[in-house]
């Protein structure tokens, strides 16, 4: 035991050995600042800034500092990529610059030298894109050309005057009809060939017969029959939306007004909701195709296709409505003065009125005119329609209410108003313009059959 007490205690005094691993604090302090620092090197001044060498490694002054914060804000200039139109970025000092490509100025390159769109050289309500050397013409629909001045087919040109439809076939015009009518033997006029074709009402209509600055301001009441077109949109006994007949197995509406509701029932041949007039008849909807494109922000592509259980029976009180080809649409229809809407007035989710509400004649309005009276963008898919003094009545229009245009006796359907609960009703309404979904109306139409 004594000769192990007598190594603890050994341990306890210092040894040479023990003084050359650990050296005093003063002595080690002295060692550490004479080391050599890494990133130090003959002449280091003339080098390129170094963050390691200038402040991790040094104490760095005020003037170092700034030369380091300066060069990393260079690098971060550039990284934006600011430079535009193939422009390249140059670090400077203190920010960039940009080197331009031929044709273009300005601090960003964002100015073409020669502004190629100042004549205003697209037609027809074309857009201009100017670049260097040259401009591009976005066109409207229907319209083509390096400027945009070819349009439409005139179906009442050349001597044709065709009742609805024409076609250019091998240079010449060649006129054909709507739904539920078949070309004439003057290959021009176009015949119903059945009981009930399109858009043909079969009631005395009111516009025939009243002044339309009258019907402005009247009641707004329309005849039994006088829109057969007309749906009710039914959900758990209570009225919250209406559609068109597009023929015995679909209907179309807003996107708005289905895209979360489980089940529902079209009521067609409706006019007054407190009376049974005879001609009404409930349908189940088998198929709903919602717009993929549709959005609940912007309510753009603001459309439903519906497809019923059990086809539409057609009489004096229930009638399709027309669907029109996109140029007809765009170039005649809508270029007319006025259109027709029909619906029912709903304020805070209740009936207003029991009977059919309709404005027969609804003045279109040009679209730059409209843009912006909404919170929300009115884009080319859409169009406004009406006057300040029936903005009232018609914000509070059913949502999914058709809009109809009339040529040569035969009704077309050209917009459908919004499924949009919170209308500004000091301003002009917006609707959806239904020519820009032809095709895609056309083809769910052959994909649910």
């Amino acid at each position: 035991m004594a000769w192990i007490l007598g190594l603890v205690l050994l341990s306890l005094f210092p040894t040479e050995a023990y003084q050359q691993v650990f050296l005093p604090s003063r002595s080690a302090r002295a060692l550490l600042m004479g080391r050599q620092k890494r990133a130090n090197f003959l002449l280091e001044e003339l080098r390129p800034g170094n963050l390691e060498r200038e402040c991790f490694e040094e104490n760095c002054n005020l003037e170092e500092w700034q030369f380091v914060k300066s060069y990393a804000a260079q690098k971060d200039a550039c990284a934006s990529t600011p430079c535009l139109n193939g422009g390249t970025c140059h670090r400077n000092i203190s920010d960039y610059n940009c080197t331009c490509r031929t044709g273009y100025e300005g601090r960003t390159c964002e100015i073409a030298e020669n502004d190629n769109c100042a004549s205003k050289p697209c037609k027809n309500g074309g857009w201009c894109q100017n670049s260097a050397t040259h401009y591009k013409c976005f066109c409207e629909t229907g319209y083509h050309g390096l400027n945009c001045e070819s349009g439409p087919i005139d179906c009442s040109s050349h001597g044709q005057s065709c009742d609805h439809f024409c076609k250019l076939h091998n240079g010449i015009i060649v006129c054909h009809c709507a739904q539920g009518y078949k070309l004439g033997d003057d290959e021009k006029s176009c015949i119903p060939e059945v009981p009930y074709p399109c858009g043909k009402v079969m009631v005395t209509s009111s516009t025939e017969a009243t002044d339309w600055s009258l019907r402005v301001i009247d009641d707004g009441q329309s005849r039994r029959g006088e829109y057969p077109w007309q749906v009710l949109l039914n959900h758990n006994n209570k009225t919250f939306c209406a559609g068109a007949i597009l023929n015995e197995d679909f209907v179309l509406t807003s996107a708005d007004c289905v895209k979360q509701l489980p089940s529902f029932t079209v009521v067609v041949g409706e006019h007054n909701l407190e009376v049974n007039e005879g001609n009404e008849r409930i349908h189940n909807v088998s198929q709903i195709h919602i717009h993929s494109r549709y959005s609940q922000a912007t309510f753009e592509n603001d459309i439903a296709l519906l497809k019923l259980e059990t086809p539409i029976e057609f009489n004096n009180y229930t009638i399709p409505i027309c669907l029109p080809e996109t140029d007809f649409a765009e170039f005649f229809l809508m270029n007319a003065e006025f259109g027709a809407i029909s619906g029912w007035k709903l304020r805070q989710g209740r009936v207003d009125h029991p009977v059919l509400f309709s404005v027969p004649y609804v003045p279109f309005i040009k679209h730059s005119k409209c843009v912006g009276l909404q919170h929300f963008p009115v884009v080319h898919r859409m169009f406004c329609a009406g006057l300040e003094e029936l903005a009232d009545p018609l914000c509070y229009l059913t949502r999914g209410s058709p809009f109809v245009t009339k040529y040569r006796d035969v009704w077309y359907m050209t917009g459908m108003s919004l499924g949009v609960g919170d209308y500004d009703c000091d301003v002009i309404p917006v609707y959806t313009k239904v020519s820009r979904y032809i095709n895609w109306i056309k083809t769910k139409m052959t994909q649910s059959s």
